[in-house]
């Protein structure tokens, strides 16, 4: 039986909302260097495991238990619901593997601890949430922080491991960092508000202003409450924009070869600058009339 020291864990890294864009090879390479580092770990923790009183043959055995309890078992979970949990190969080679990601969770240190109540001395924890944020959900703030799950922890008794495959996480991630993981920050909604929103609806009620009726104070009522409602409809407008434009751009994202983020960023593009466009040609035309 194996029995673990008394130990504590004296180092521990970690952090949360992950911005990356992943493919199958990419996760499948990440998870690979993972489990590189997770077989370092166990000699690591062999090379610490006292043999007591266990005869040659059960302190060998055990020594193999350690090797087998530091392979990884990751859990993944398609975007259709089905989910798969076996070793790194065993999932990517699946036939059953989604072709769309929602997310990834790793523990290092759970089949020891559940097999065999063995606490490790290294472990690393890892989940990708993958799930993008919903268009047209307006409960969700548009100036608070996209909700996304992504993190990871590296703890453990050898320092210099702990520290080592922190910043390998680090520098993997950052080097398949997603394309604006700023949108998904605190108060950039607020930004965009103050510096477009509220010039947008001010010149589209600027250019409605010749449609609208004139004339009695009946009418010029009317007037005024057409004005308010449009300026109101073009702050509608600009927060599906910016909810759609972190849909398009989550901070999180798994690619595959359906994926028509391409298309919708293309699209997002376009539009945008046909309309921000068109203001500001109104905008310099206005002064040089002037």
């Amino acid at each position: 039986m194996l029995q673990s020291s008394d130990e504590n864990i004296n180092t521990r890294l970690a952090r949360d909302r992950v911005a990356c864009s992943l493919d199958k090879s990419e996760l499948r390479a990440f998870l690979s260097i993972l489990q590189e580092r997770s077989d370092t770990a166990a000699e690591l923790e062999i090379a610490n495991f006292p043999k007591n009183d266990q005869t040659d043959d059960e302190y060998e055995n055990n020594k193999n238990e350690i090797r087998l309890g530091y392979k990884l078992r990751p859990t993944l979970t398609g975007e259709d619901g089905r989910e798969l949990n076996g070793t790194i190969d065993e999932i990517f080679d699946s036939p059953n593997f989604p072709e769309s990601v929602r997310s990834i969770y790793l523990n290092s240190s759970i089949p020891l601890d559940v097999i065999h109540k063995f606490r490790v001395r290294n472990t690393v924890e890892l989940f990708l949430d993958f799930s993008r944020p919903a268009i047209f959900d307006f409960h969700l703030m548009p100036s608070q922080r996209t909700p996304n799950e992504s993190n990871y922890r590296v703890e453990g008794r050898d320092t210099t491991w702990v520290n080592g495959l922190f910043h390998e996480i680090q520098n993997y991630i950052a080097s398949h960092r997603s394309p604006a993981p700023w949108l998904h920050q605190h108060s950039i909604y607020d930004f965009f508000l103050w510096l477009i929103g509220y010039p947008l609806a001010f010149w589209l009620c600027f250019k409605v202003s010749p449609l609208l009726p004139n004339g009695e104070k009946e009418i010029l009522f009317v007037r005024a409450a057409l004005y308010v409602y449009i300026f109101l409809i073009a702050l509608v407008g600009l927060r599906a924009l910016f909810h759609y434009a972190r849909w398009v751009f989550p901070i999180s994202e798994y690619r595959h070869a359906r994926n028509r983020a391409l298309r919708h960023r293309a699209f997002l593009g376009a539009l945008s600058i046909g309309l921000f466009g068109t203001l500001l040609y109104d905008v310099i035309k206005s002064i040089a009339v002037a």
